[in-house]
């Protein structure tokens, strides 16, 4: 898909506001240059660095790597230079990213690159899985209010986001993280699932301005990033159907929508206690 016609339908999304700002200062028909994207970084309020205290900067990729240190984590870790191929949305988002969460995203960055040292002559190991699958489909849900937490976890789709709607607008908000999951919003589709960490925050972080409440959450996750024992399995992740989020899509305002179990799974062992 073109620059243009992606933009505009990421403009009109609901599923990430957080990028808005960024895709609006593309006005050219053309797409975006390492430069300007290196210009957006410039613009930012804090400092972009990756765990080593290096300035992230983003220069085109080419071709496939040769040898393990010109991989693409291991480059960013080892250089600060985050790679984007041309018109590549996948790469283009993944930057966007960078810039809206840059602490948690270089401690997912550090964690690759000690896994990949491993993991090159072990194989791909759990961990290595996780670390790419919340990189890539991950979604940061931060919530005021532990039983609509709960409600996730017990995969009480109905109660949640049908009769409970108006509290999870009040009380969670929803951080799309994963950049193919970013992707994915460009042409949603019935299906269409995030990797969840779920944050429970007591406090009235949410009602402060969105920079801020941008800020709590990358330190948030942060924090769980940079705890070894996290992020060590797939399974850590809930799944989190992203079309049944209040105010993402257009459909999703009947009961029937939420009544299709092949999208909307009930919990493993409420099956198997109905059987």
């Amino acid at each position: 898909m073109n620059f243009q016609e992606g933009r505009k339908r990421l403009l009109v999304s609901n599923f990430c506001e957080e990028i808005k700002d960024f895709l609006r200062g593309f006005e050219s028909t053309d797409w975006p240059s390492c430069g300007a994207l290196n210009h957006l970084i410039s613009e930012q309020r804090g400092a972009i660095v990756n765990t080593n205290g290096i300035d992230i900067k983003f220069v085109p990729q080419y071709e496939r790597p040769k040898v393990f240190e010109t991989g693409f984590e291991q480059r960013a870790f080892l250089s600060g230079e985050v790679q984007v191929r041309p018109e590549n949305w996948h790469d283009l988002l993944n930057a966007l990213i960078w810039l809206l969460f840059p602490k948690s995203k270089a401690a997912l960055n550090a964690r690759h690159y000690r896994v990949l040292e491993i993991d090159q002559f072990l194989g791909r190991s759990p961990e290595g899985d996780a670390l790419t699958l919340f990189d890539e489909e991950g979604v940061v849900v931060i919530s005021r209010d532990v039983e609509l937490t709960r409600l996730i976890t017990d995969f009480r789709w109905v109660e949640l986001f049908y009769e409970r709607r108006r509290e999870v607008m009040l009380h969670m908000s929803f951080y799309v993280f994963g950049h193919a999951l970013l992707e994915k919003t460009i042409s949603p589709y019935v299906g269409m699932t995030g990797k969840a960490i779920l944050i429970n925050q007591p406090d009235d972080v949410l009602n402060d301005n969105a920079i801020d409440a941008r800020a709590y959450t990358d330190n948030a996750l942060l924090q769980i990033v940079s705890n070894q024992h996290a992020f060590t399995s797939g399974r850590e992740f809930s799944p989190l159907p992203m079309l049944g989020l209040p105010g993402c899509w257009s459909g999703n305002e009947k009961l029937d929508f939420y009544l299709n179990e092949s999208y909307f799974r009930p919990k493993k062992s409420l099956l198997r206690a109905a059987k």
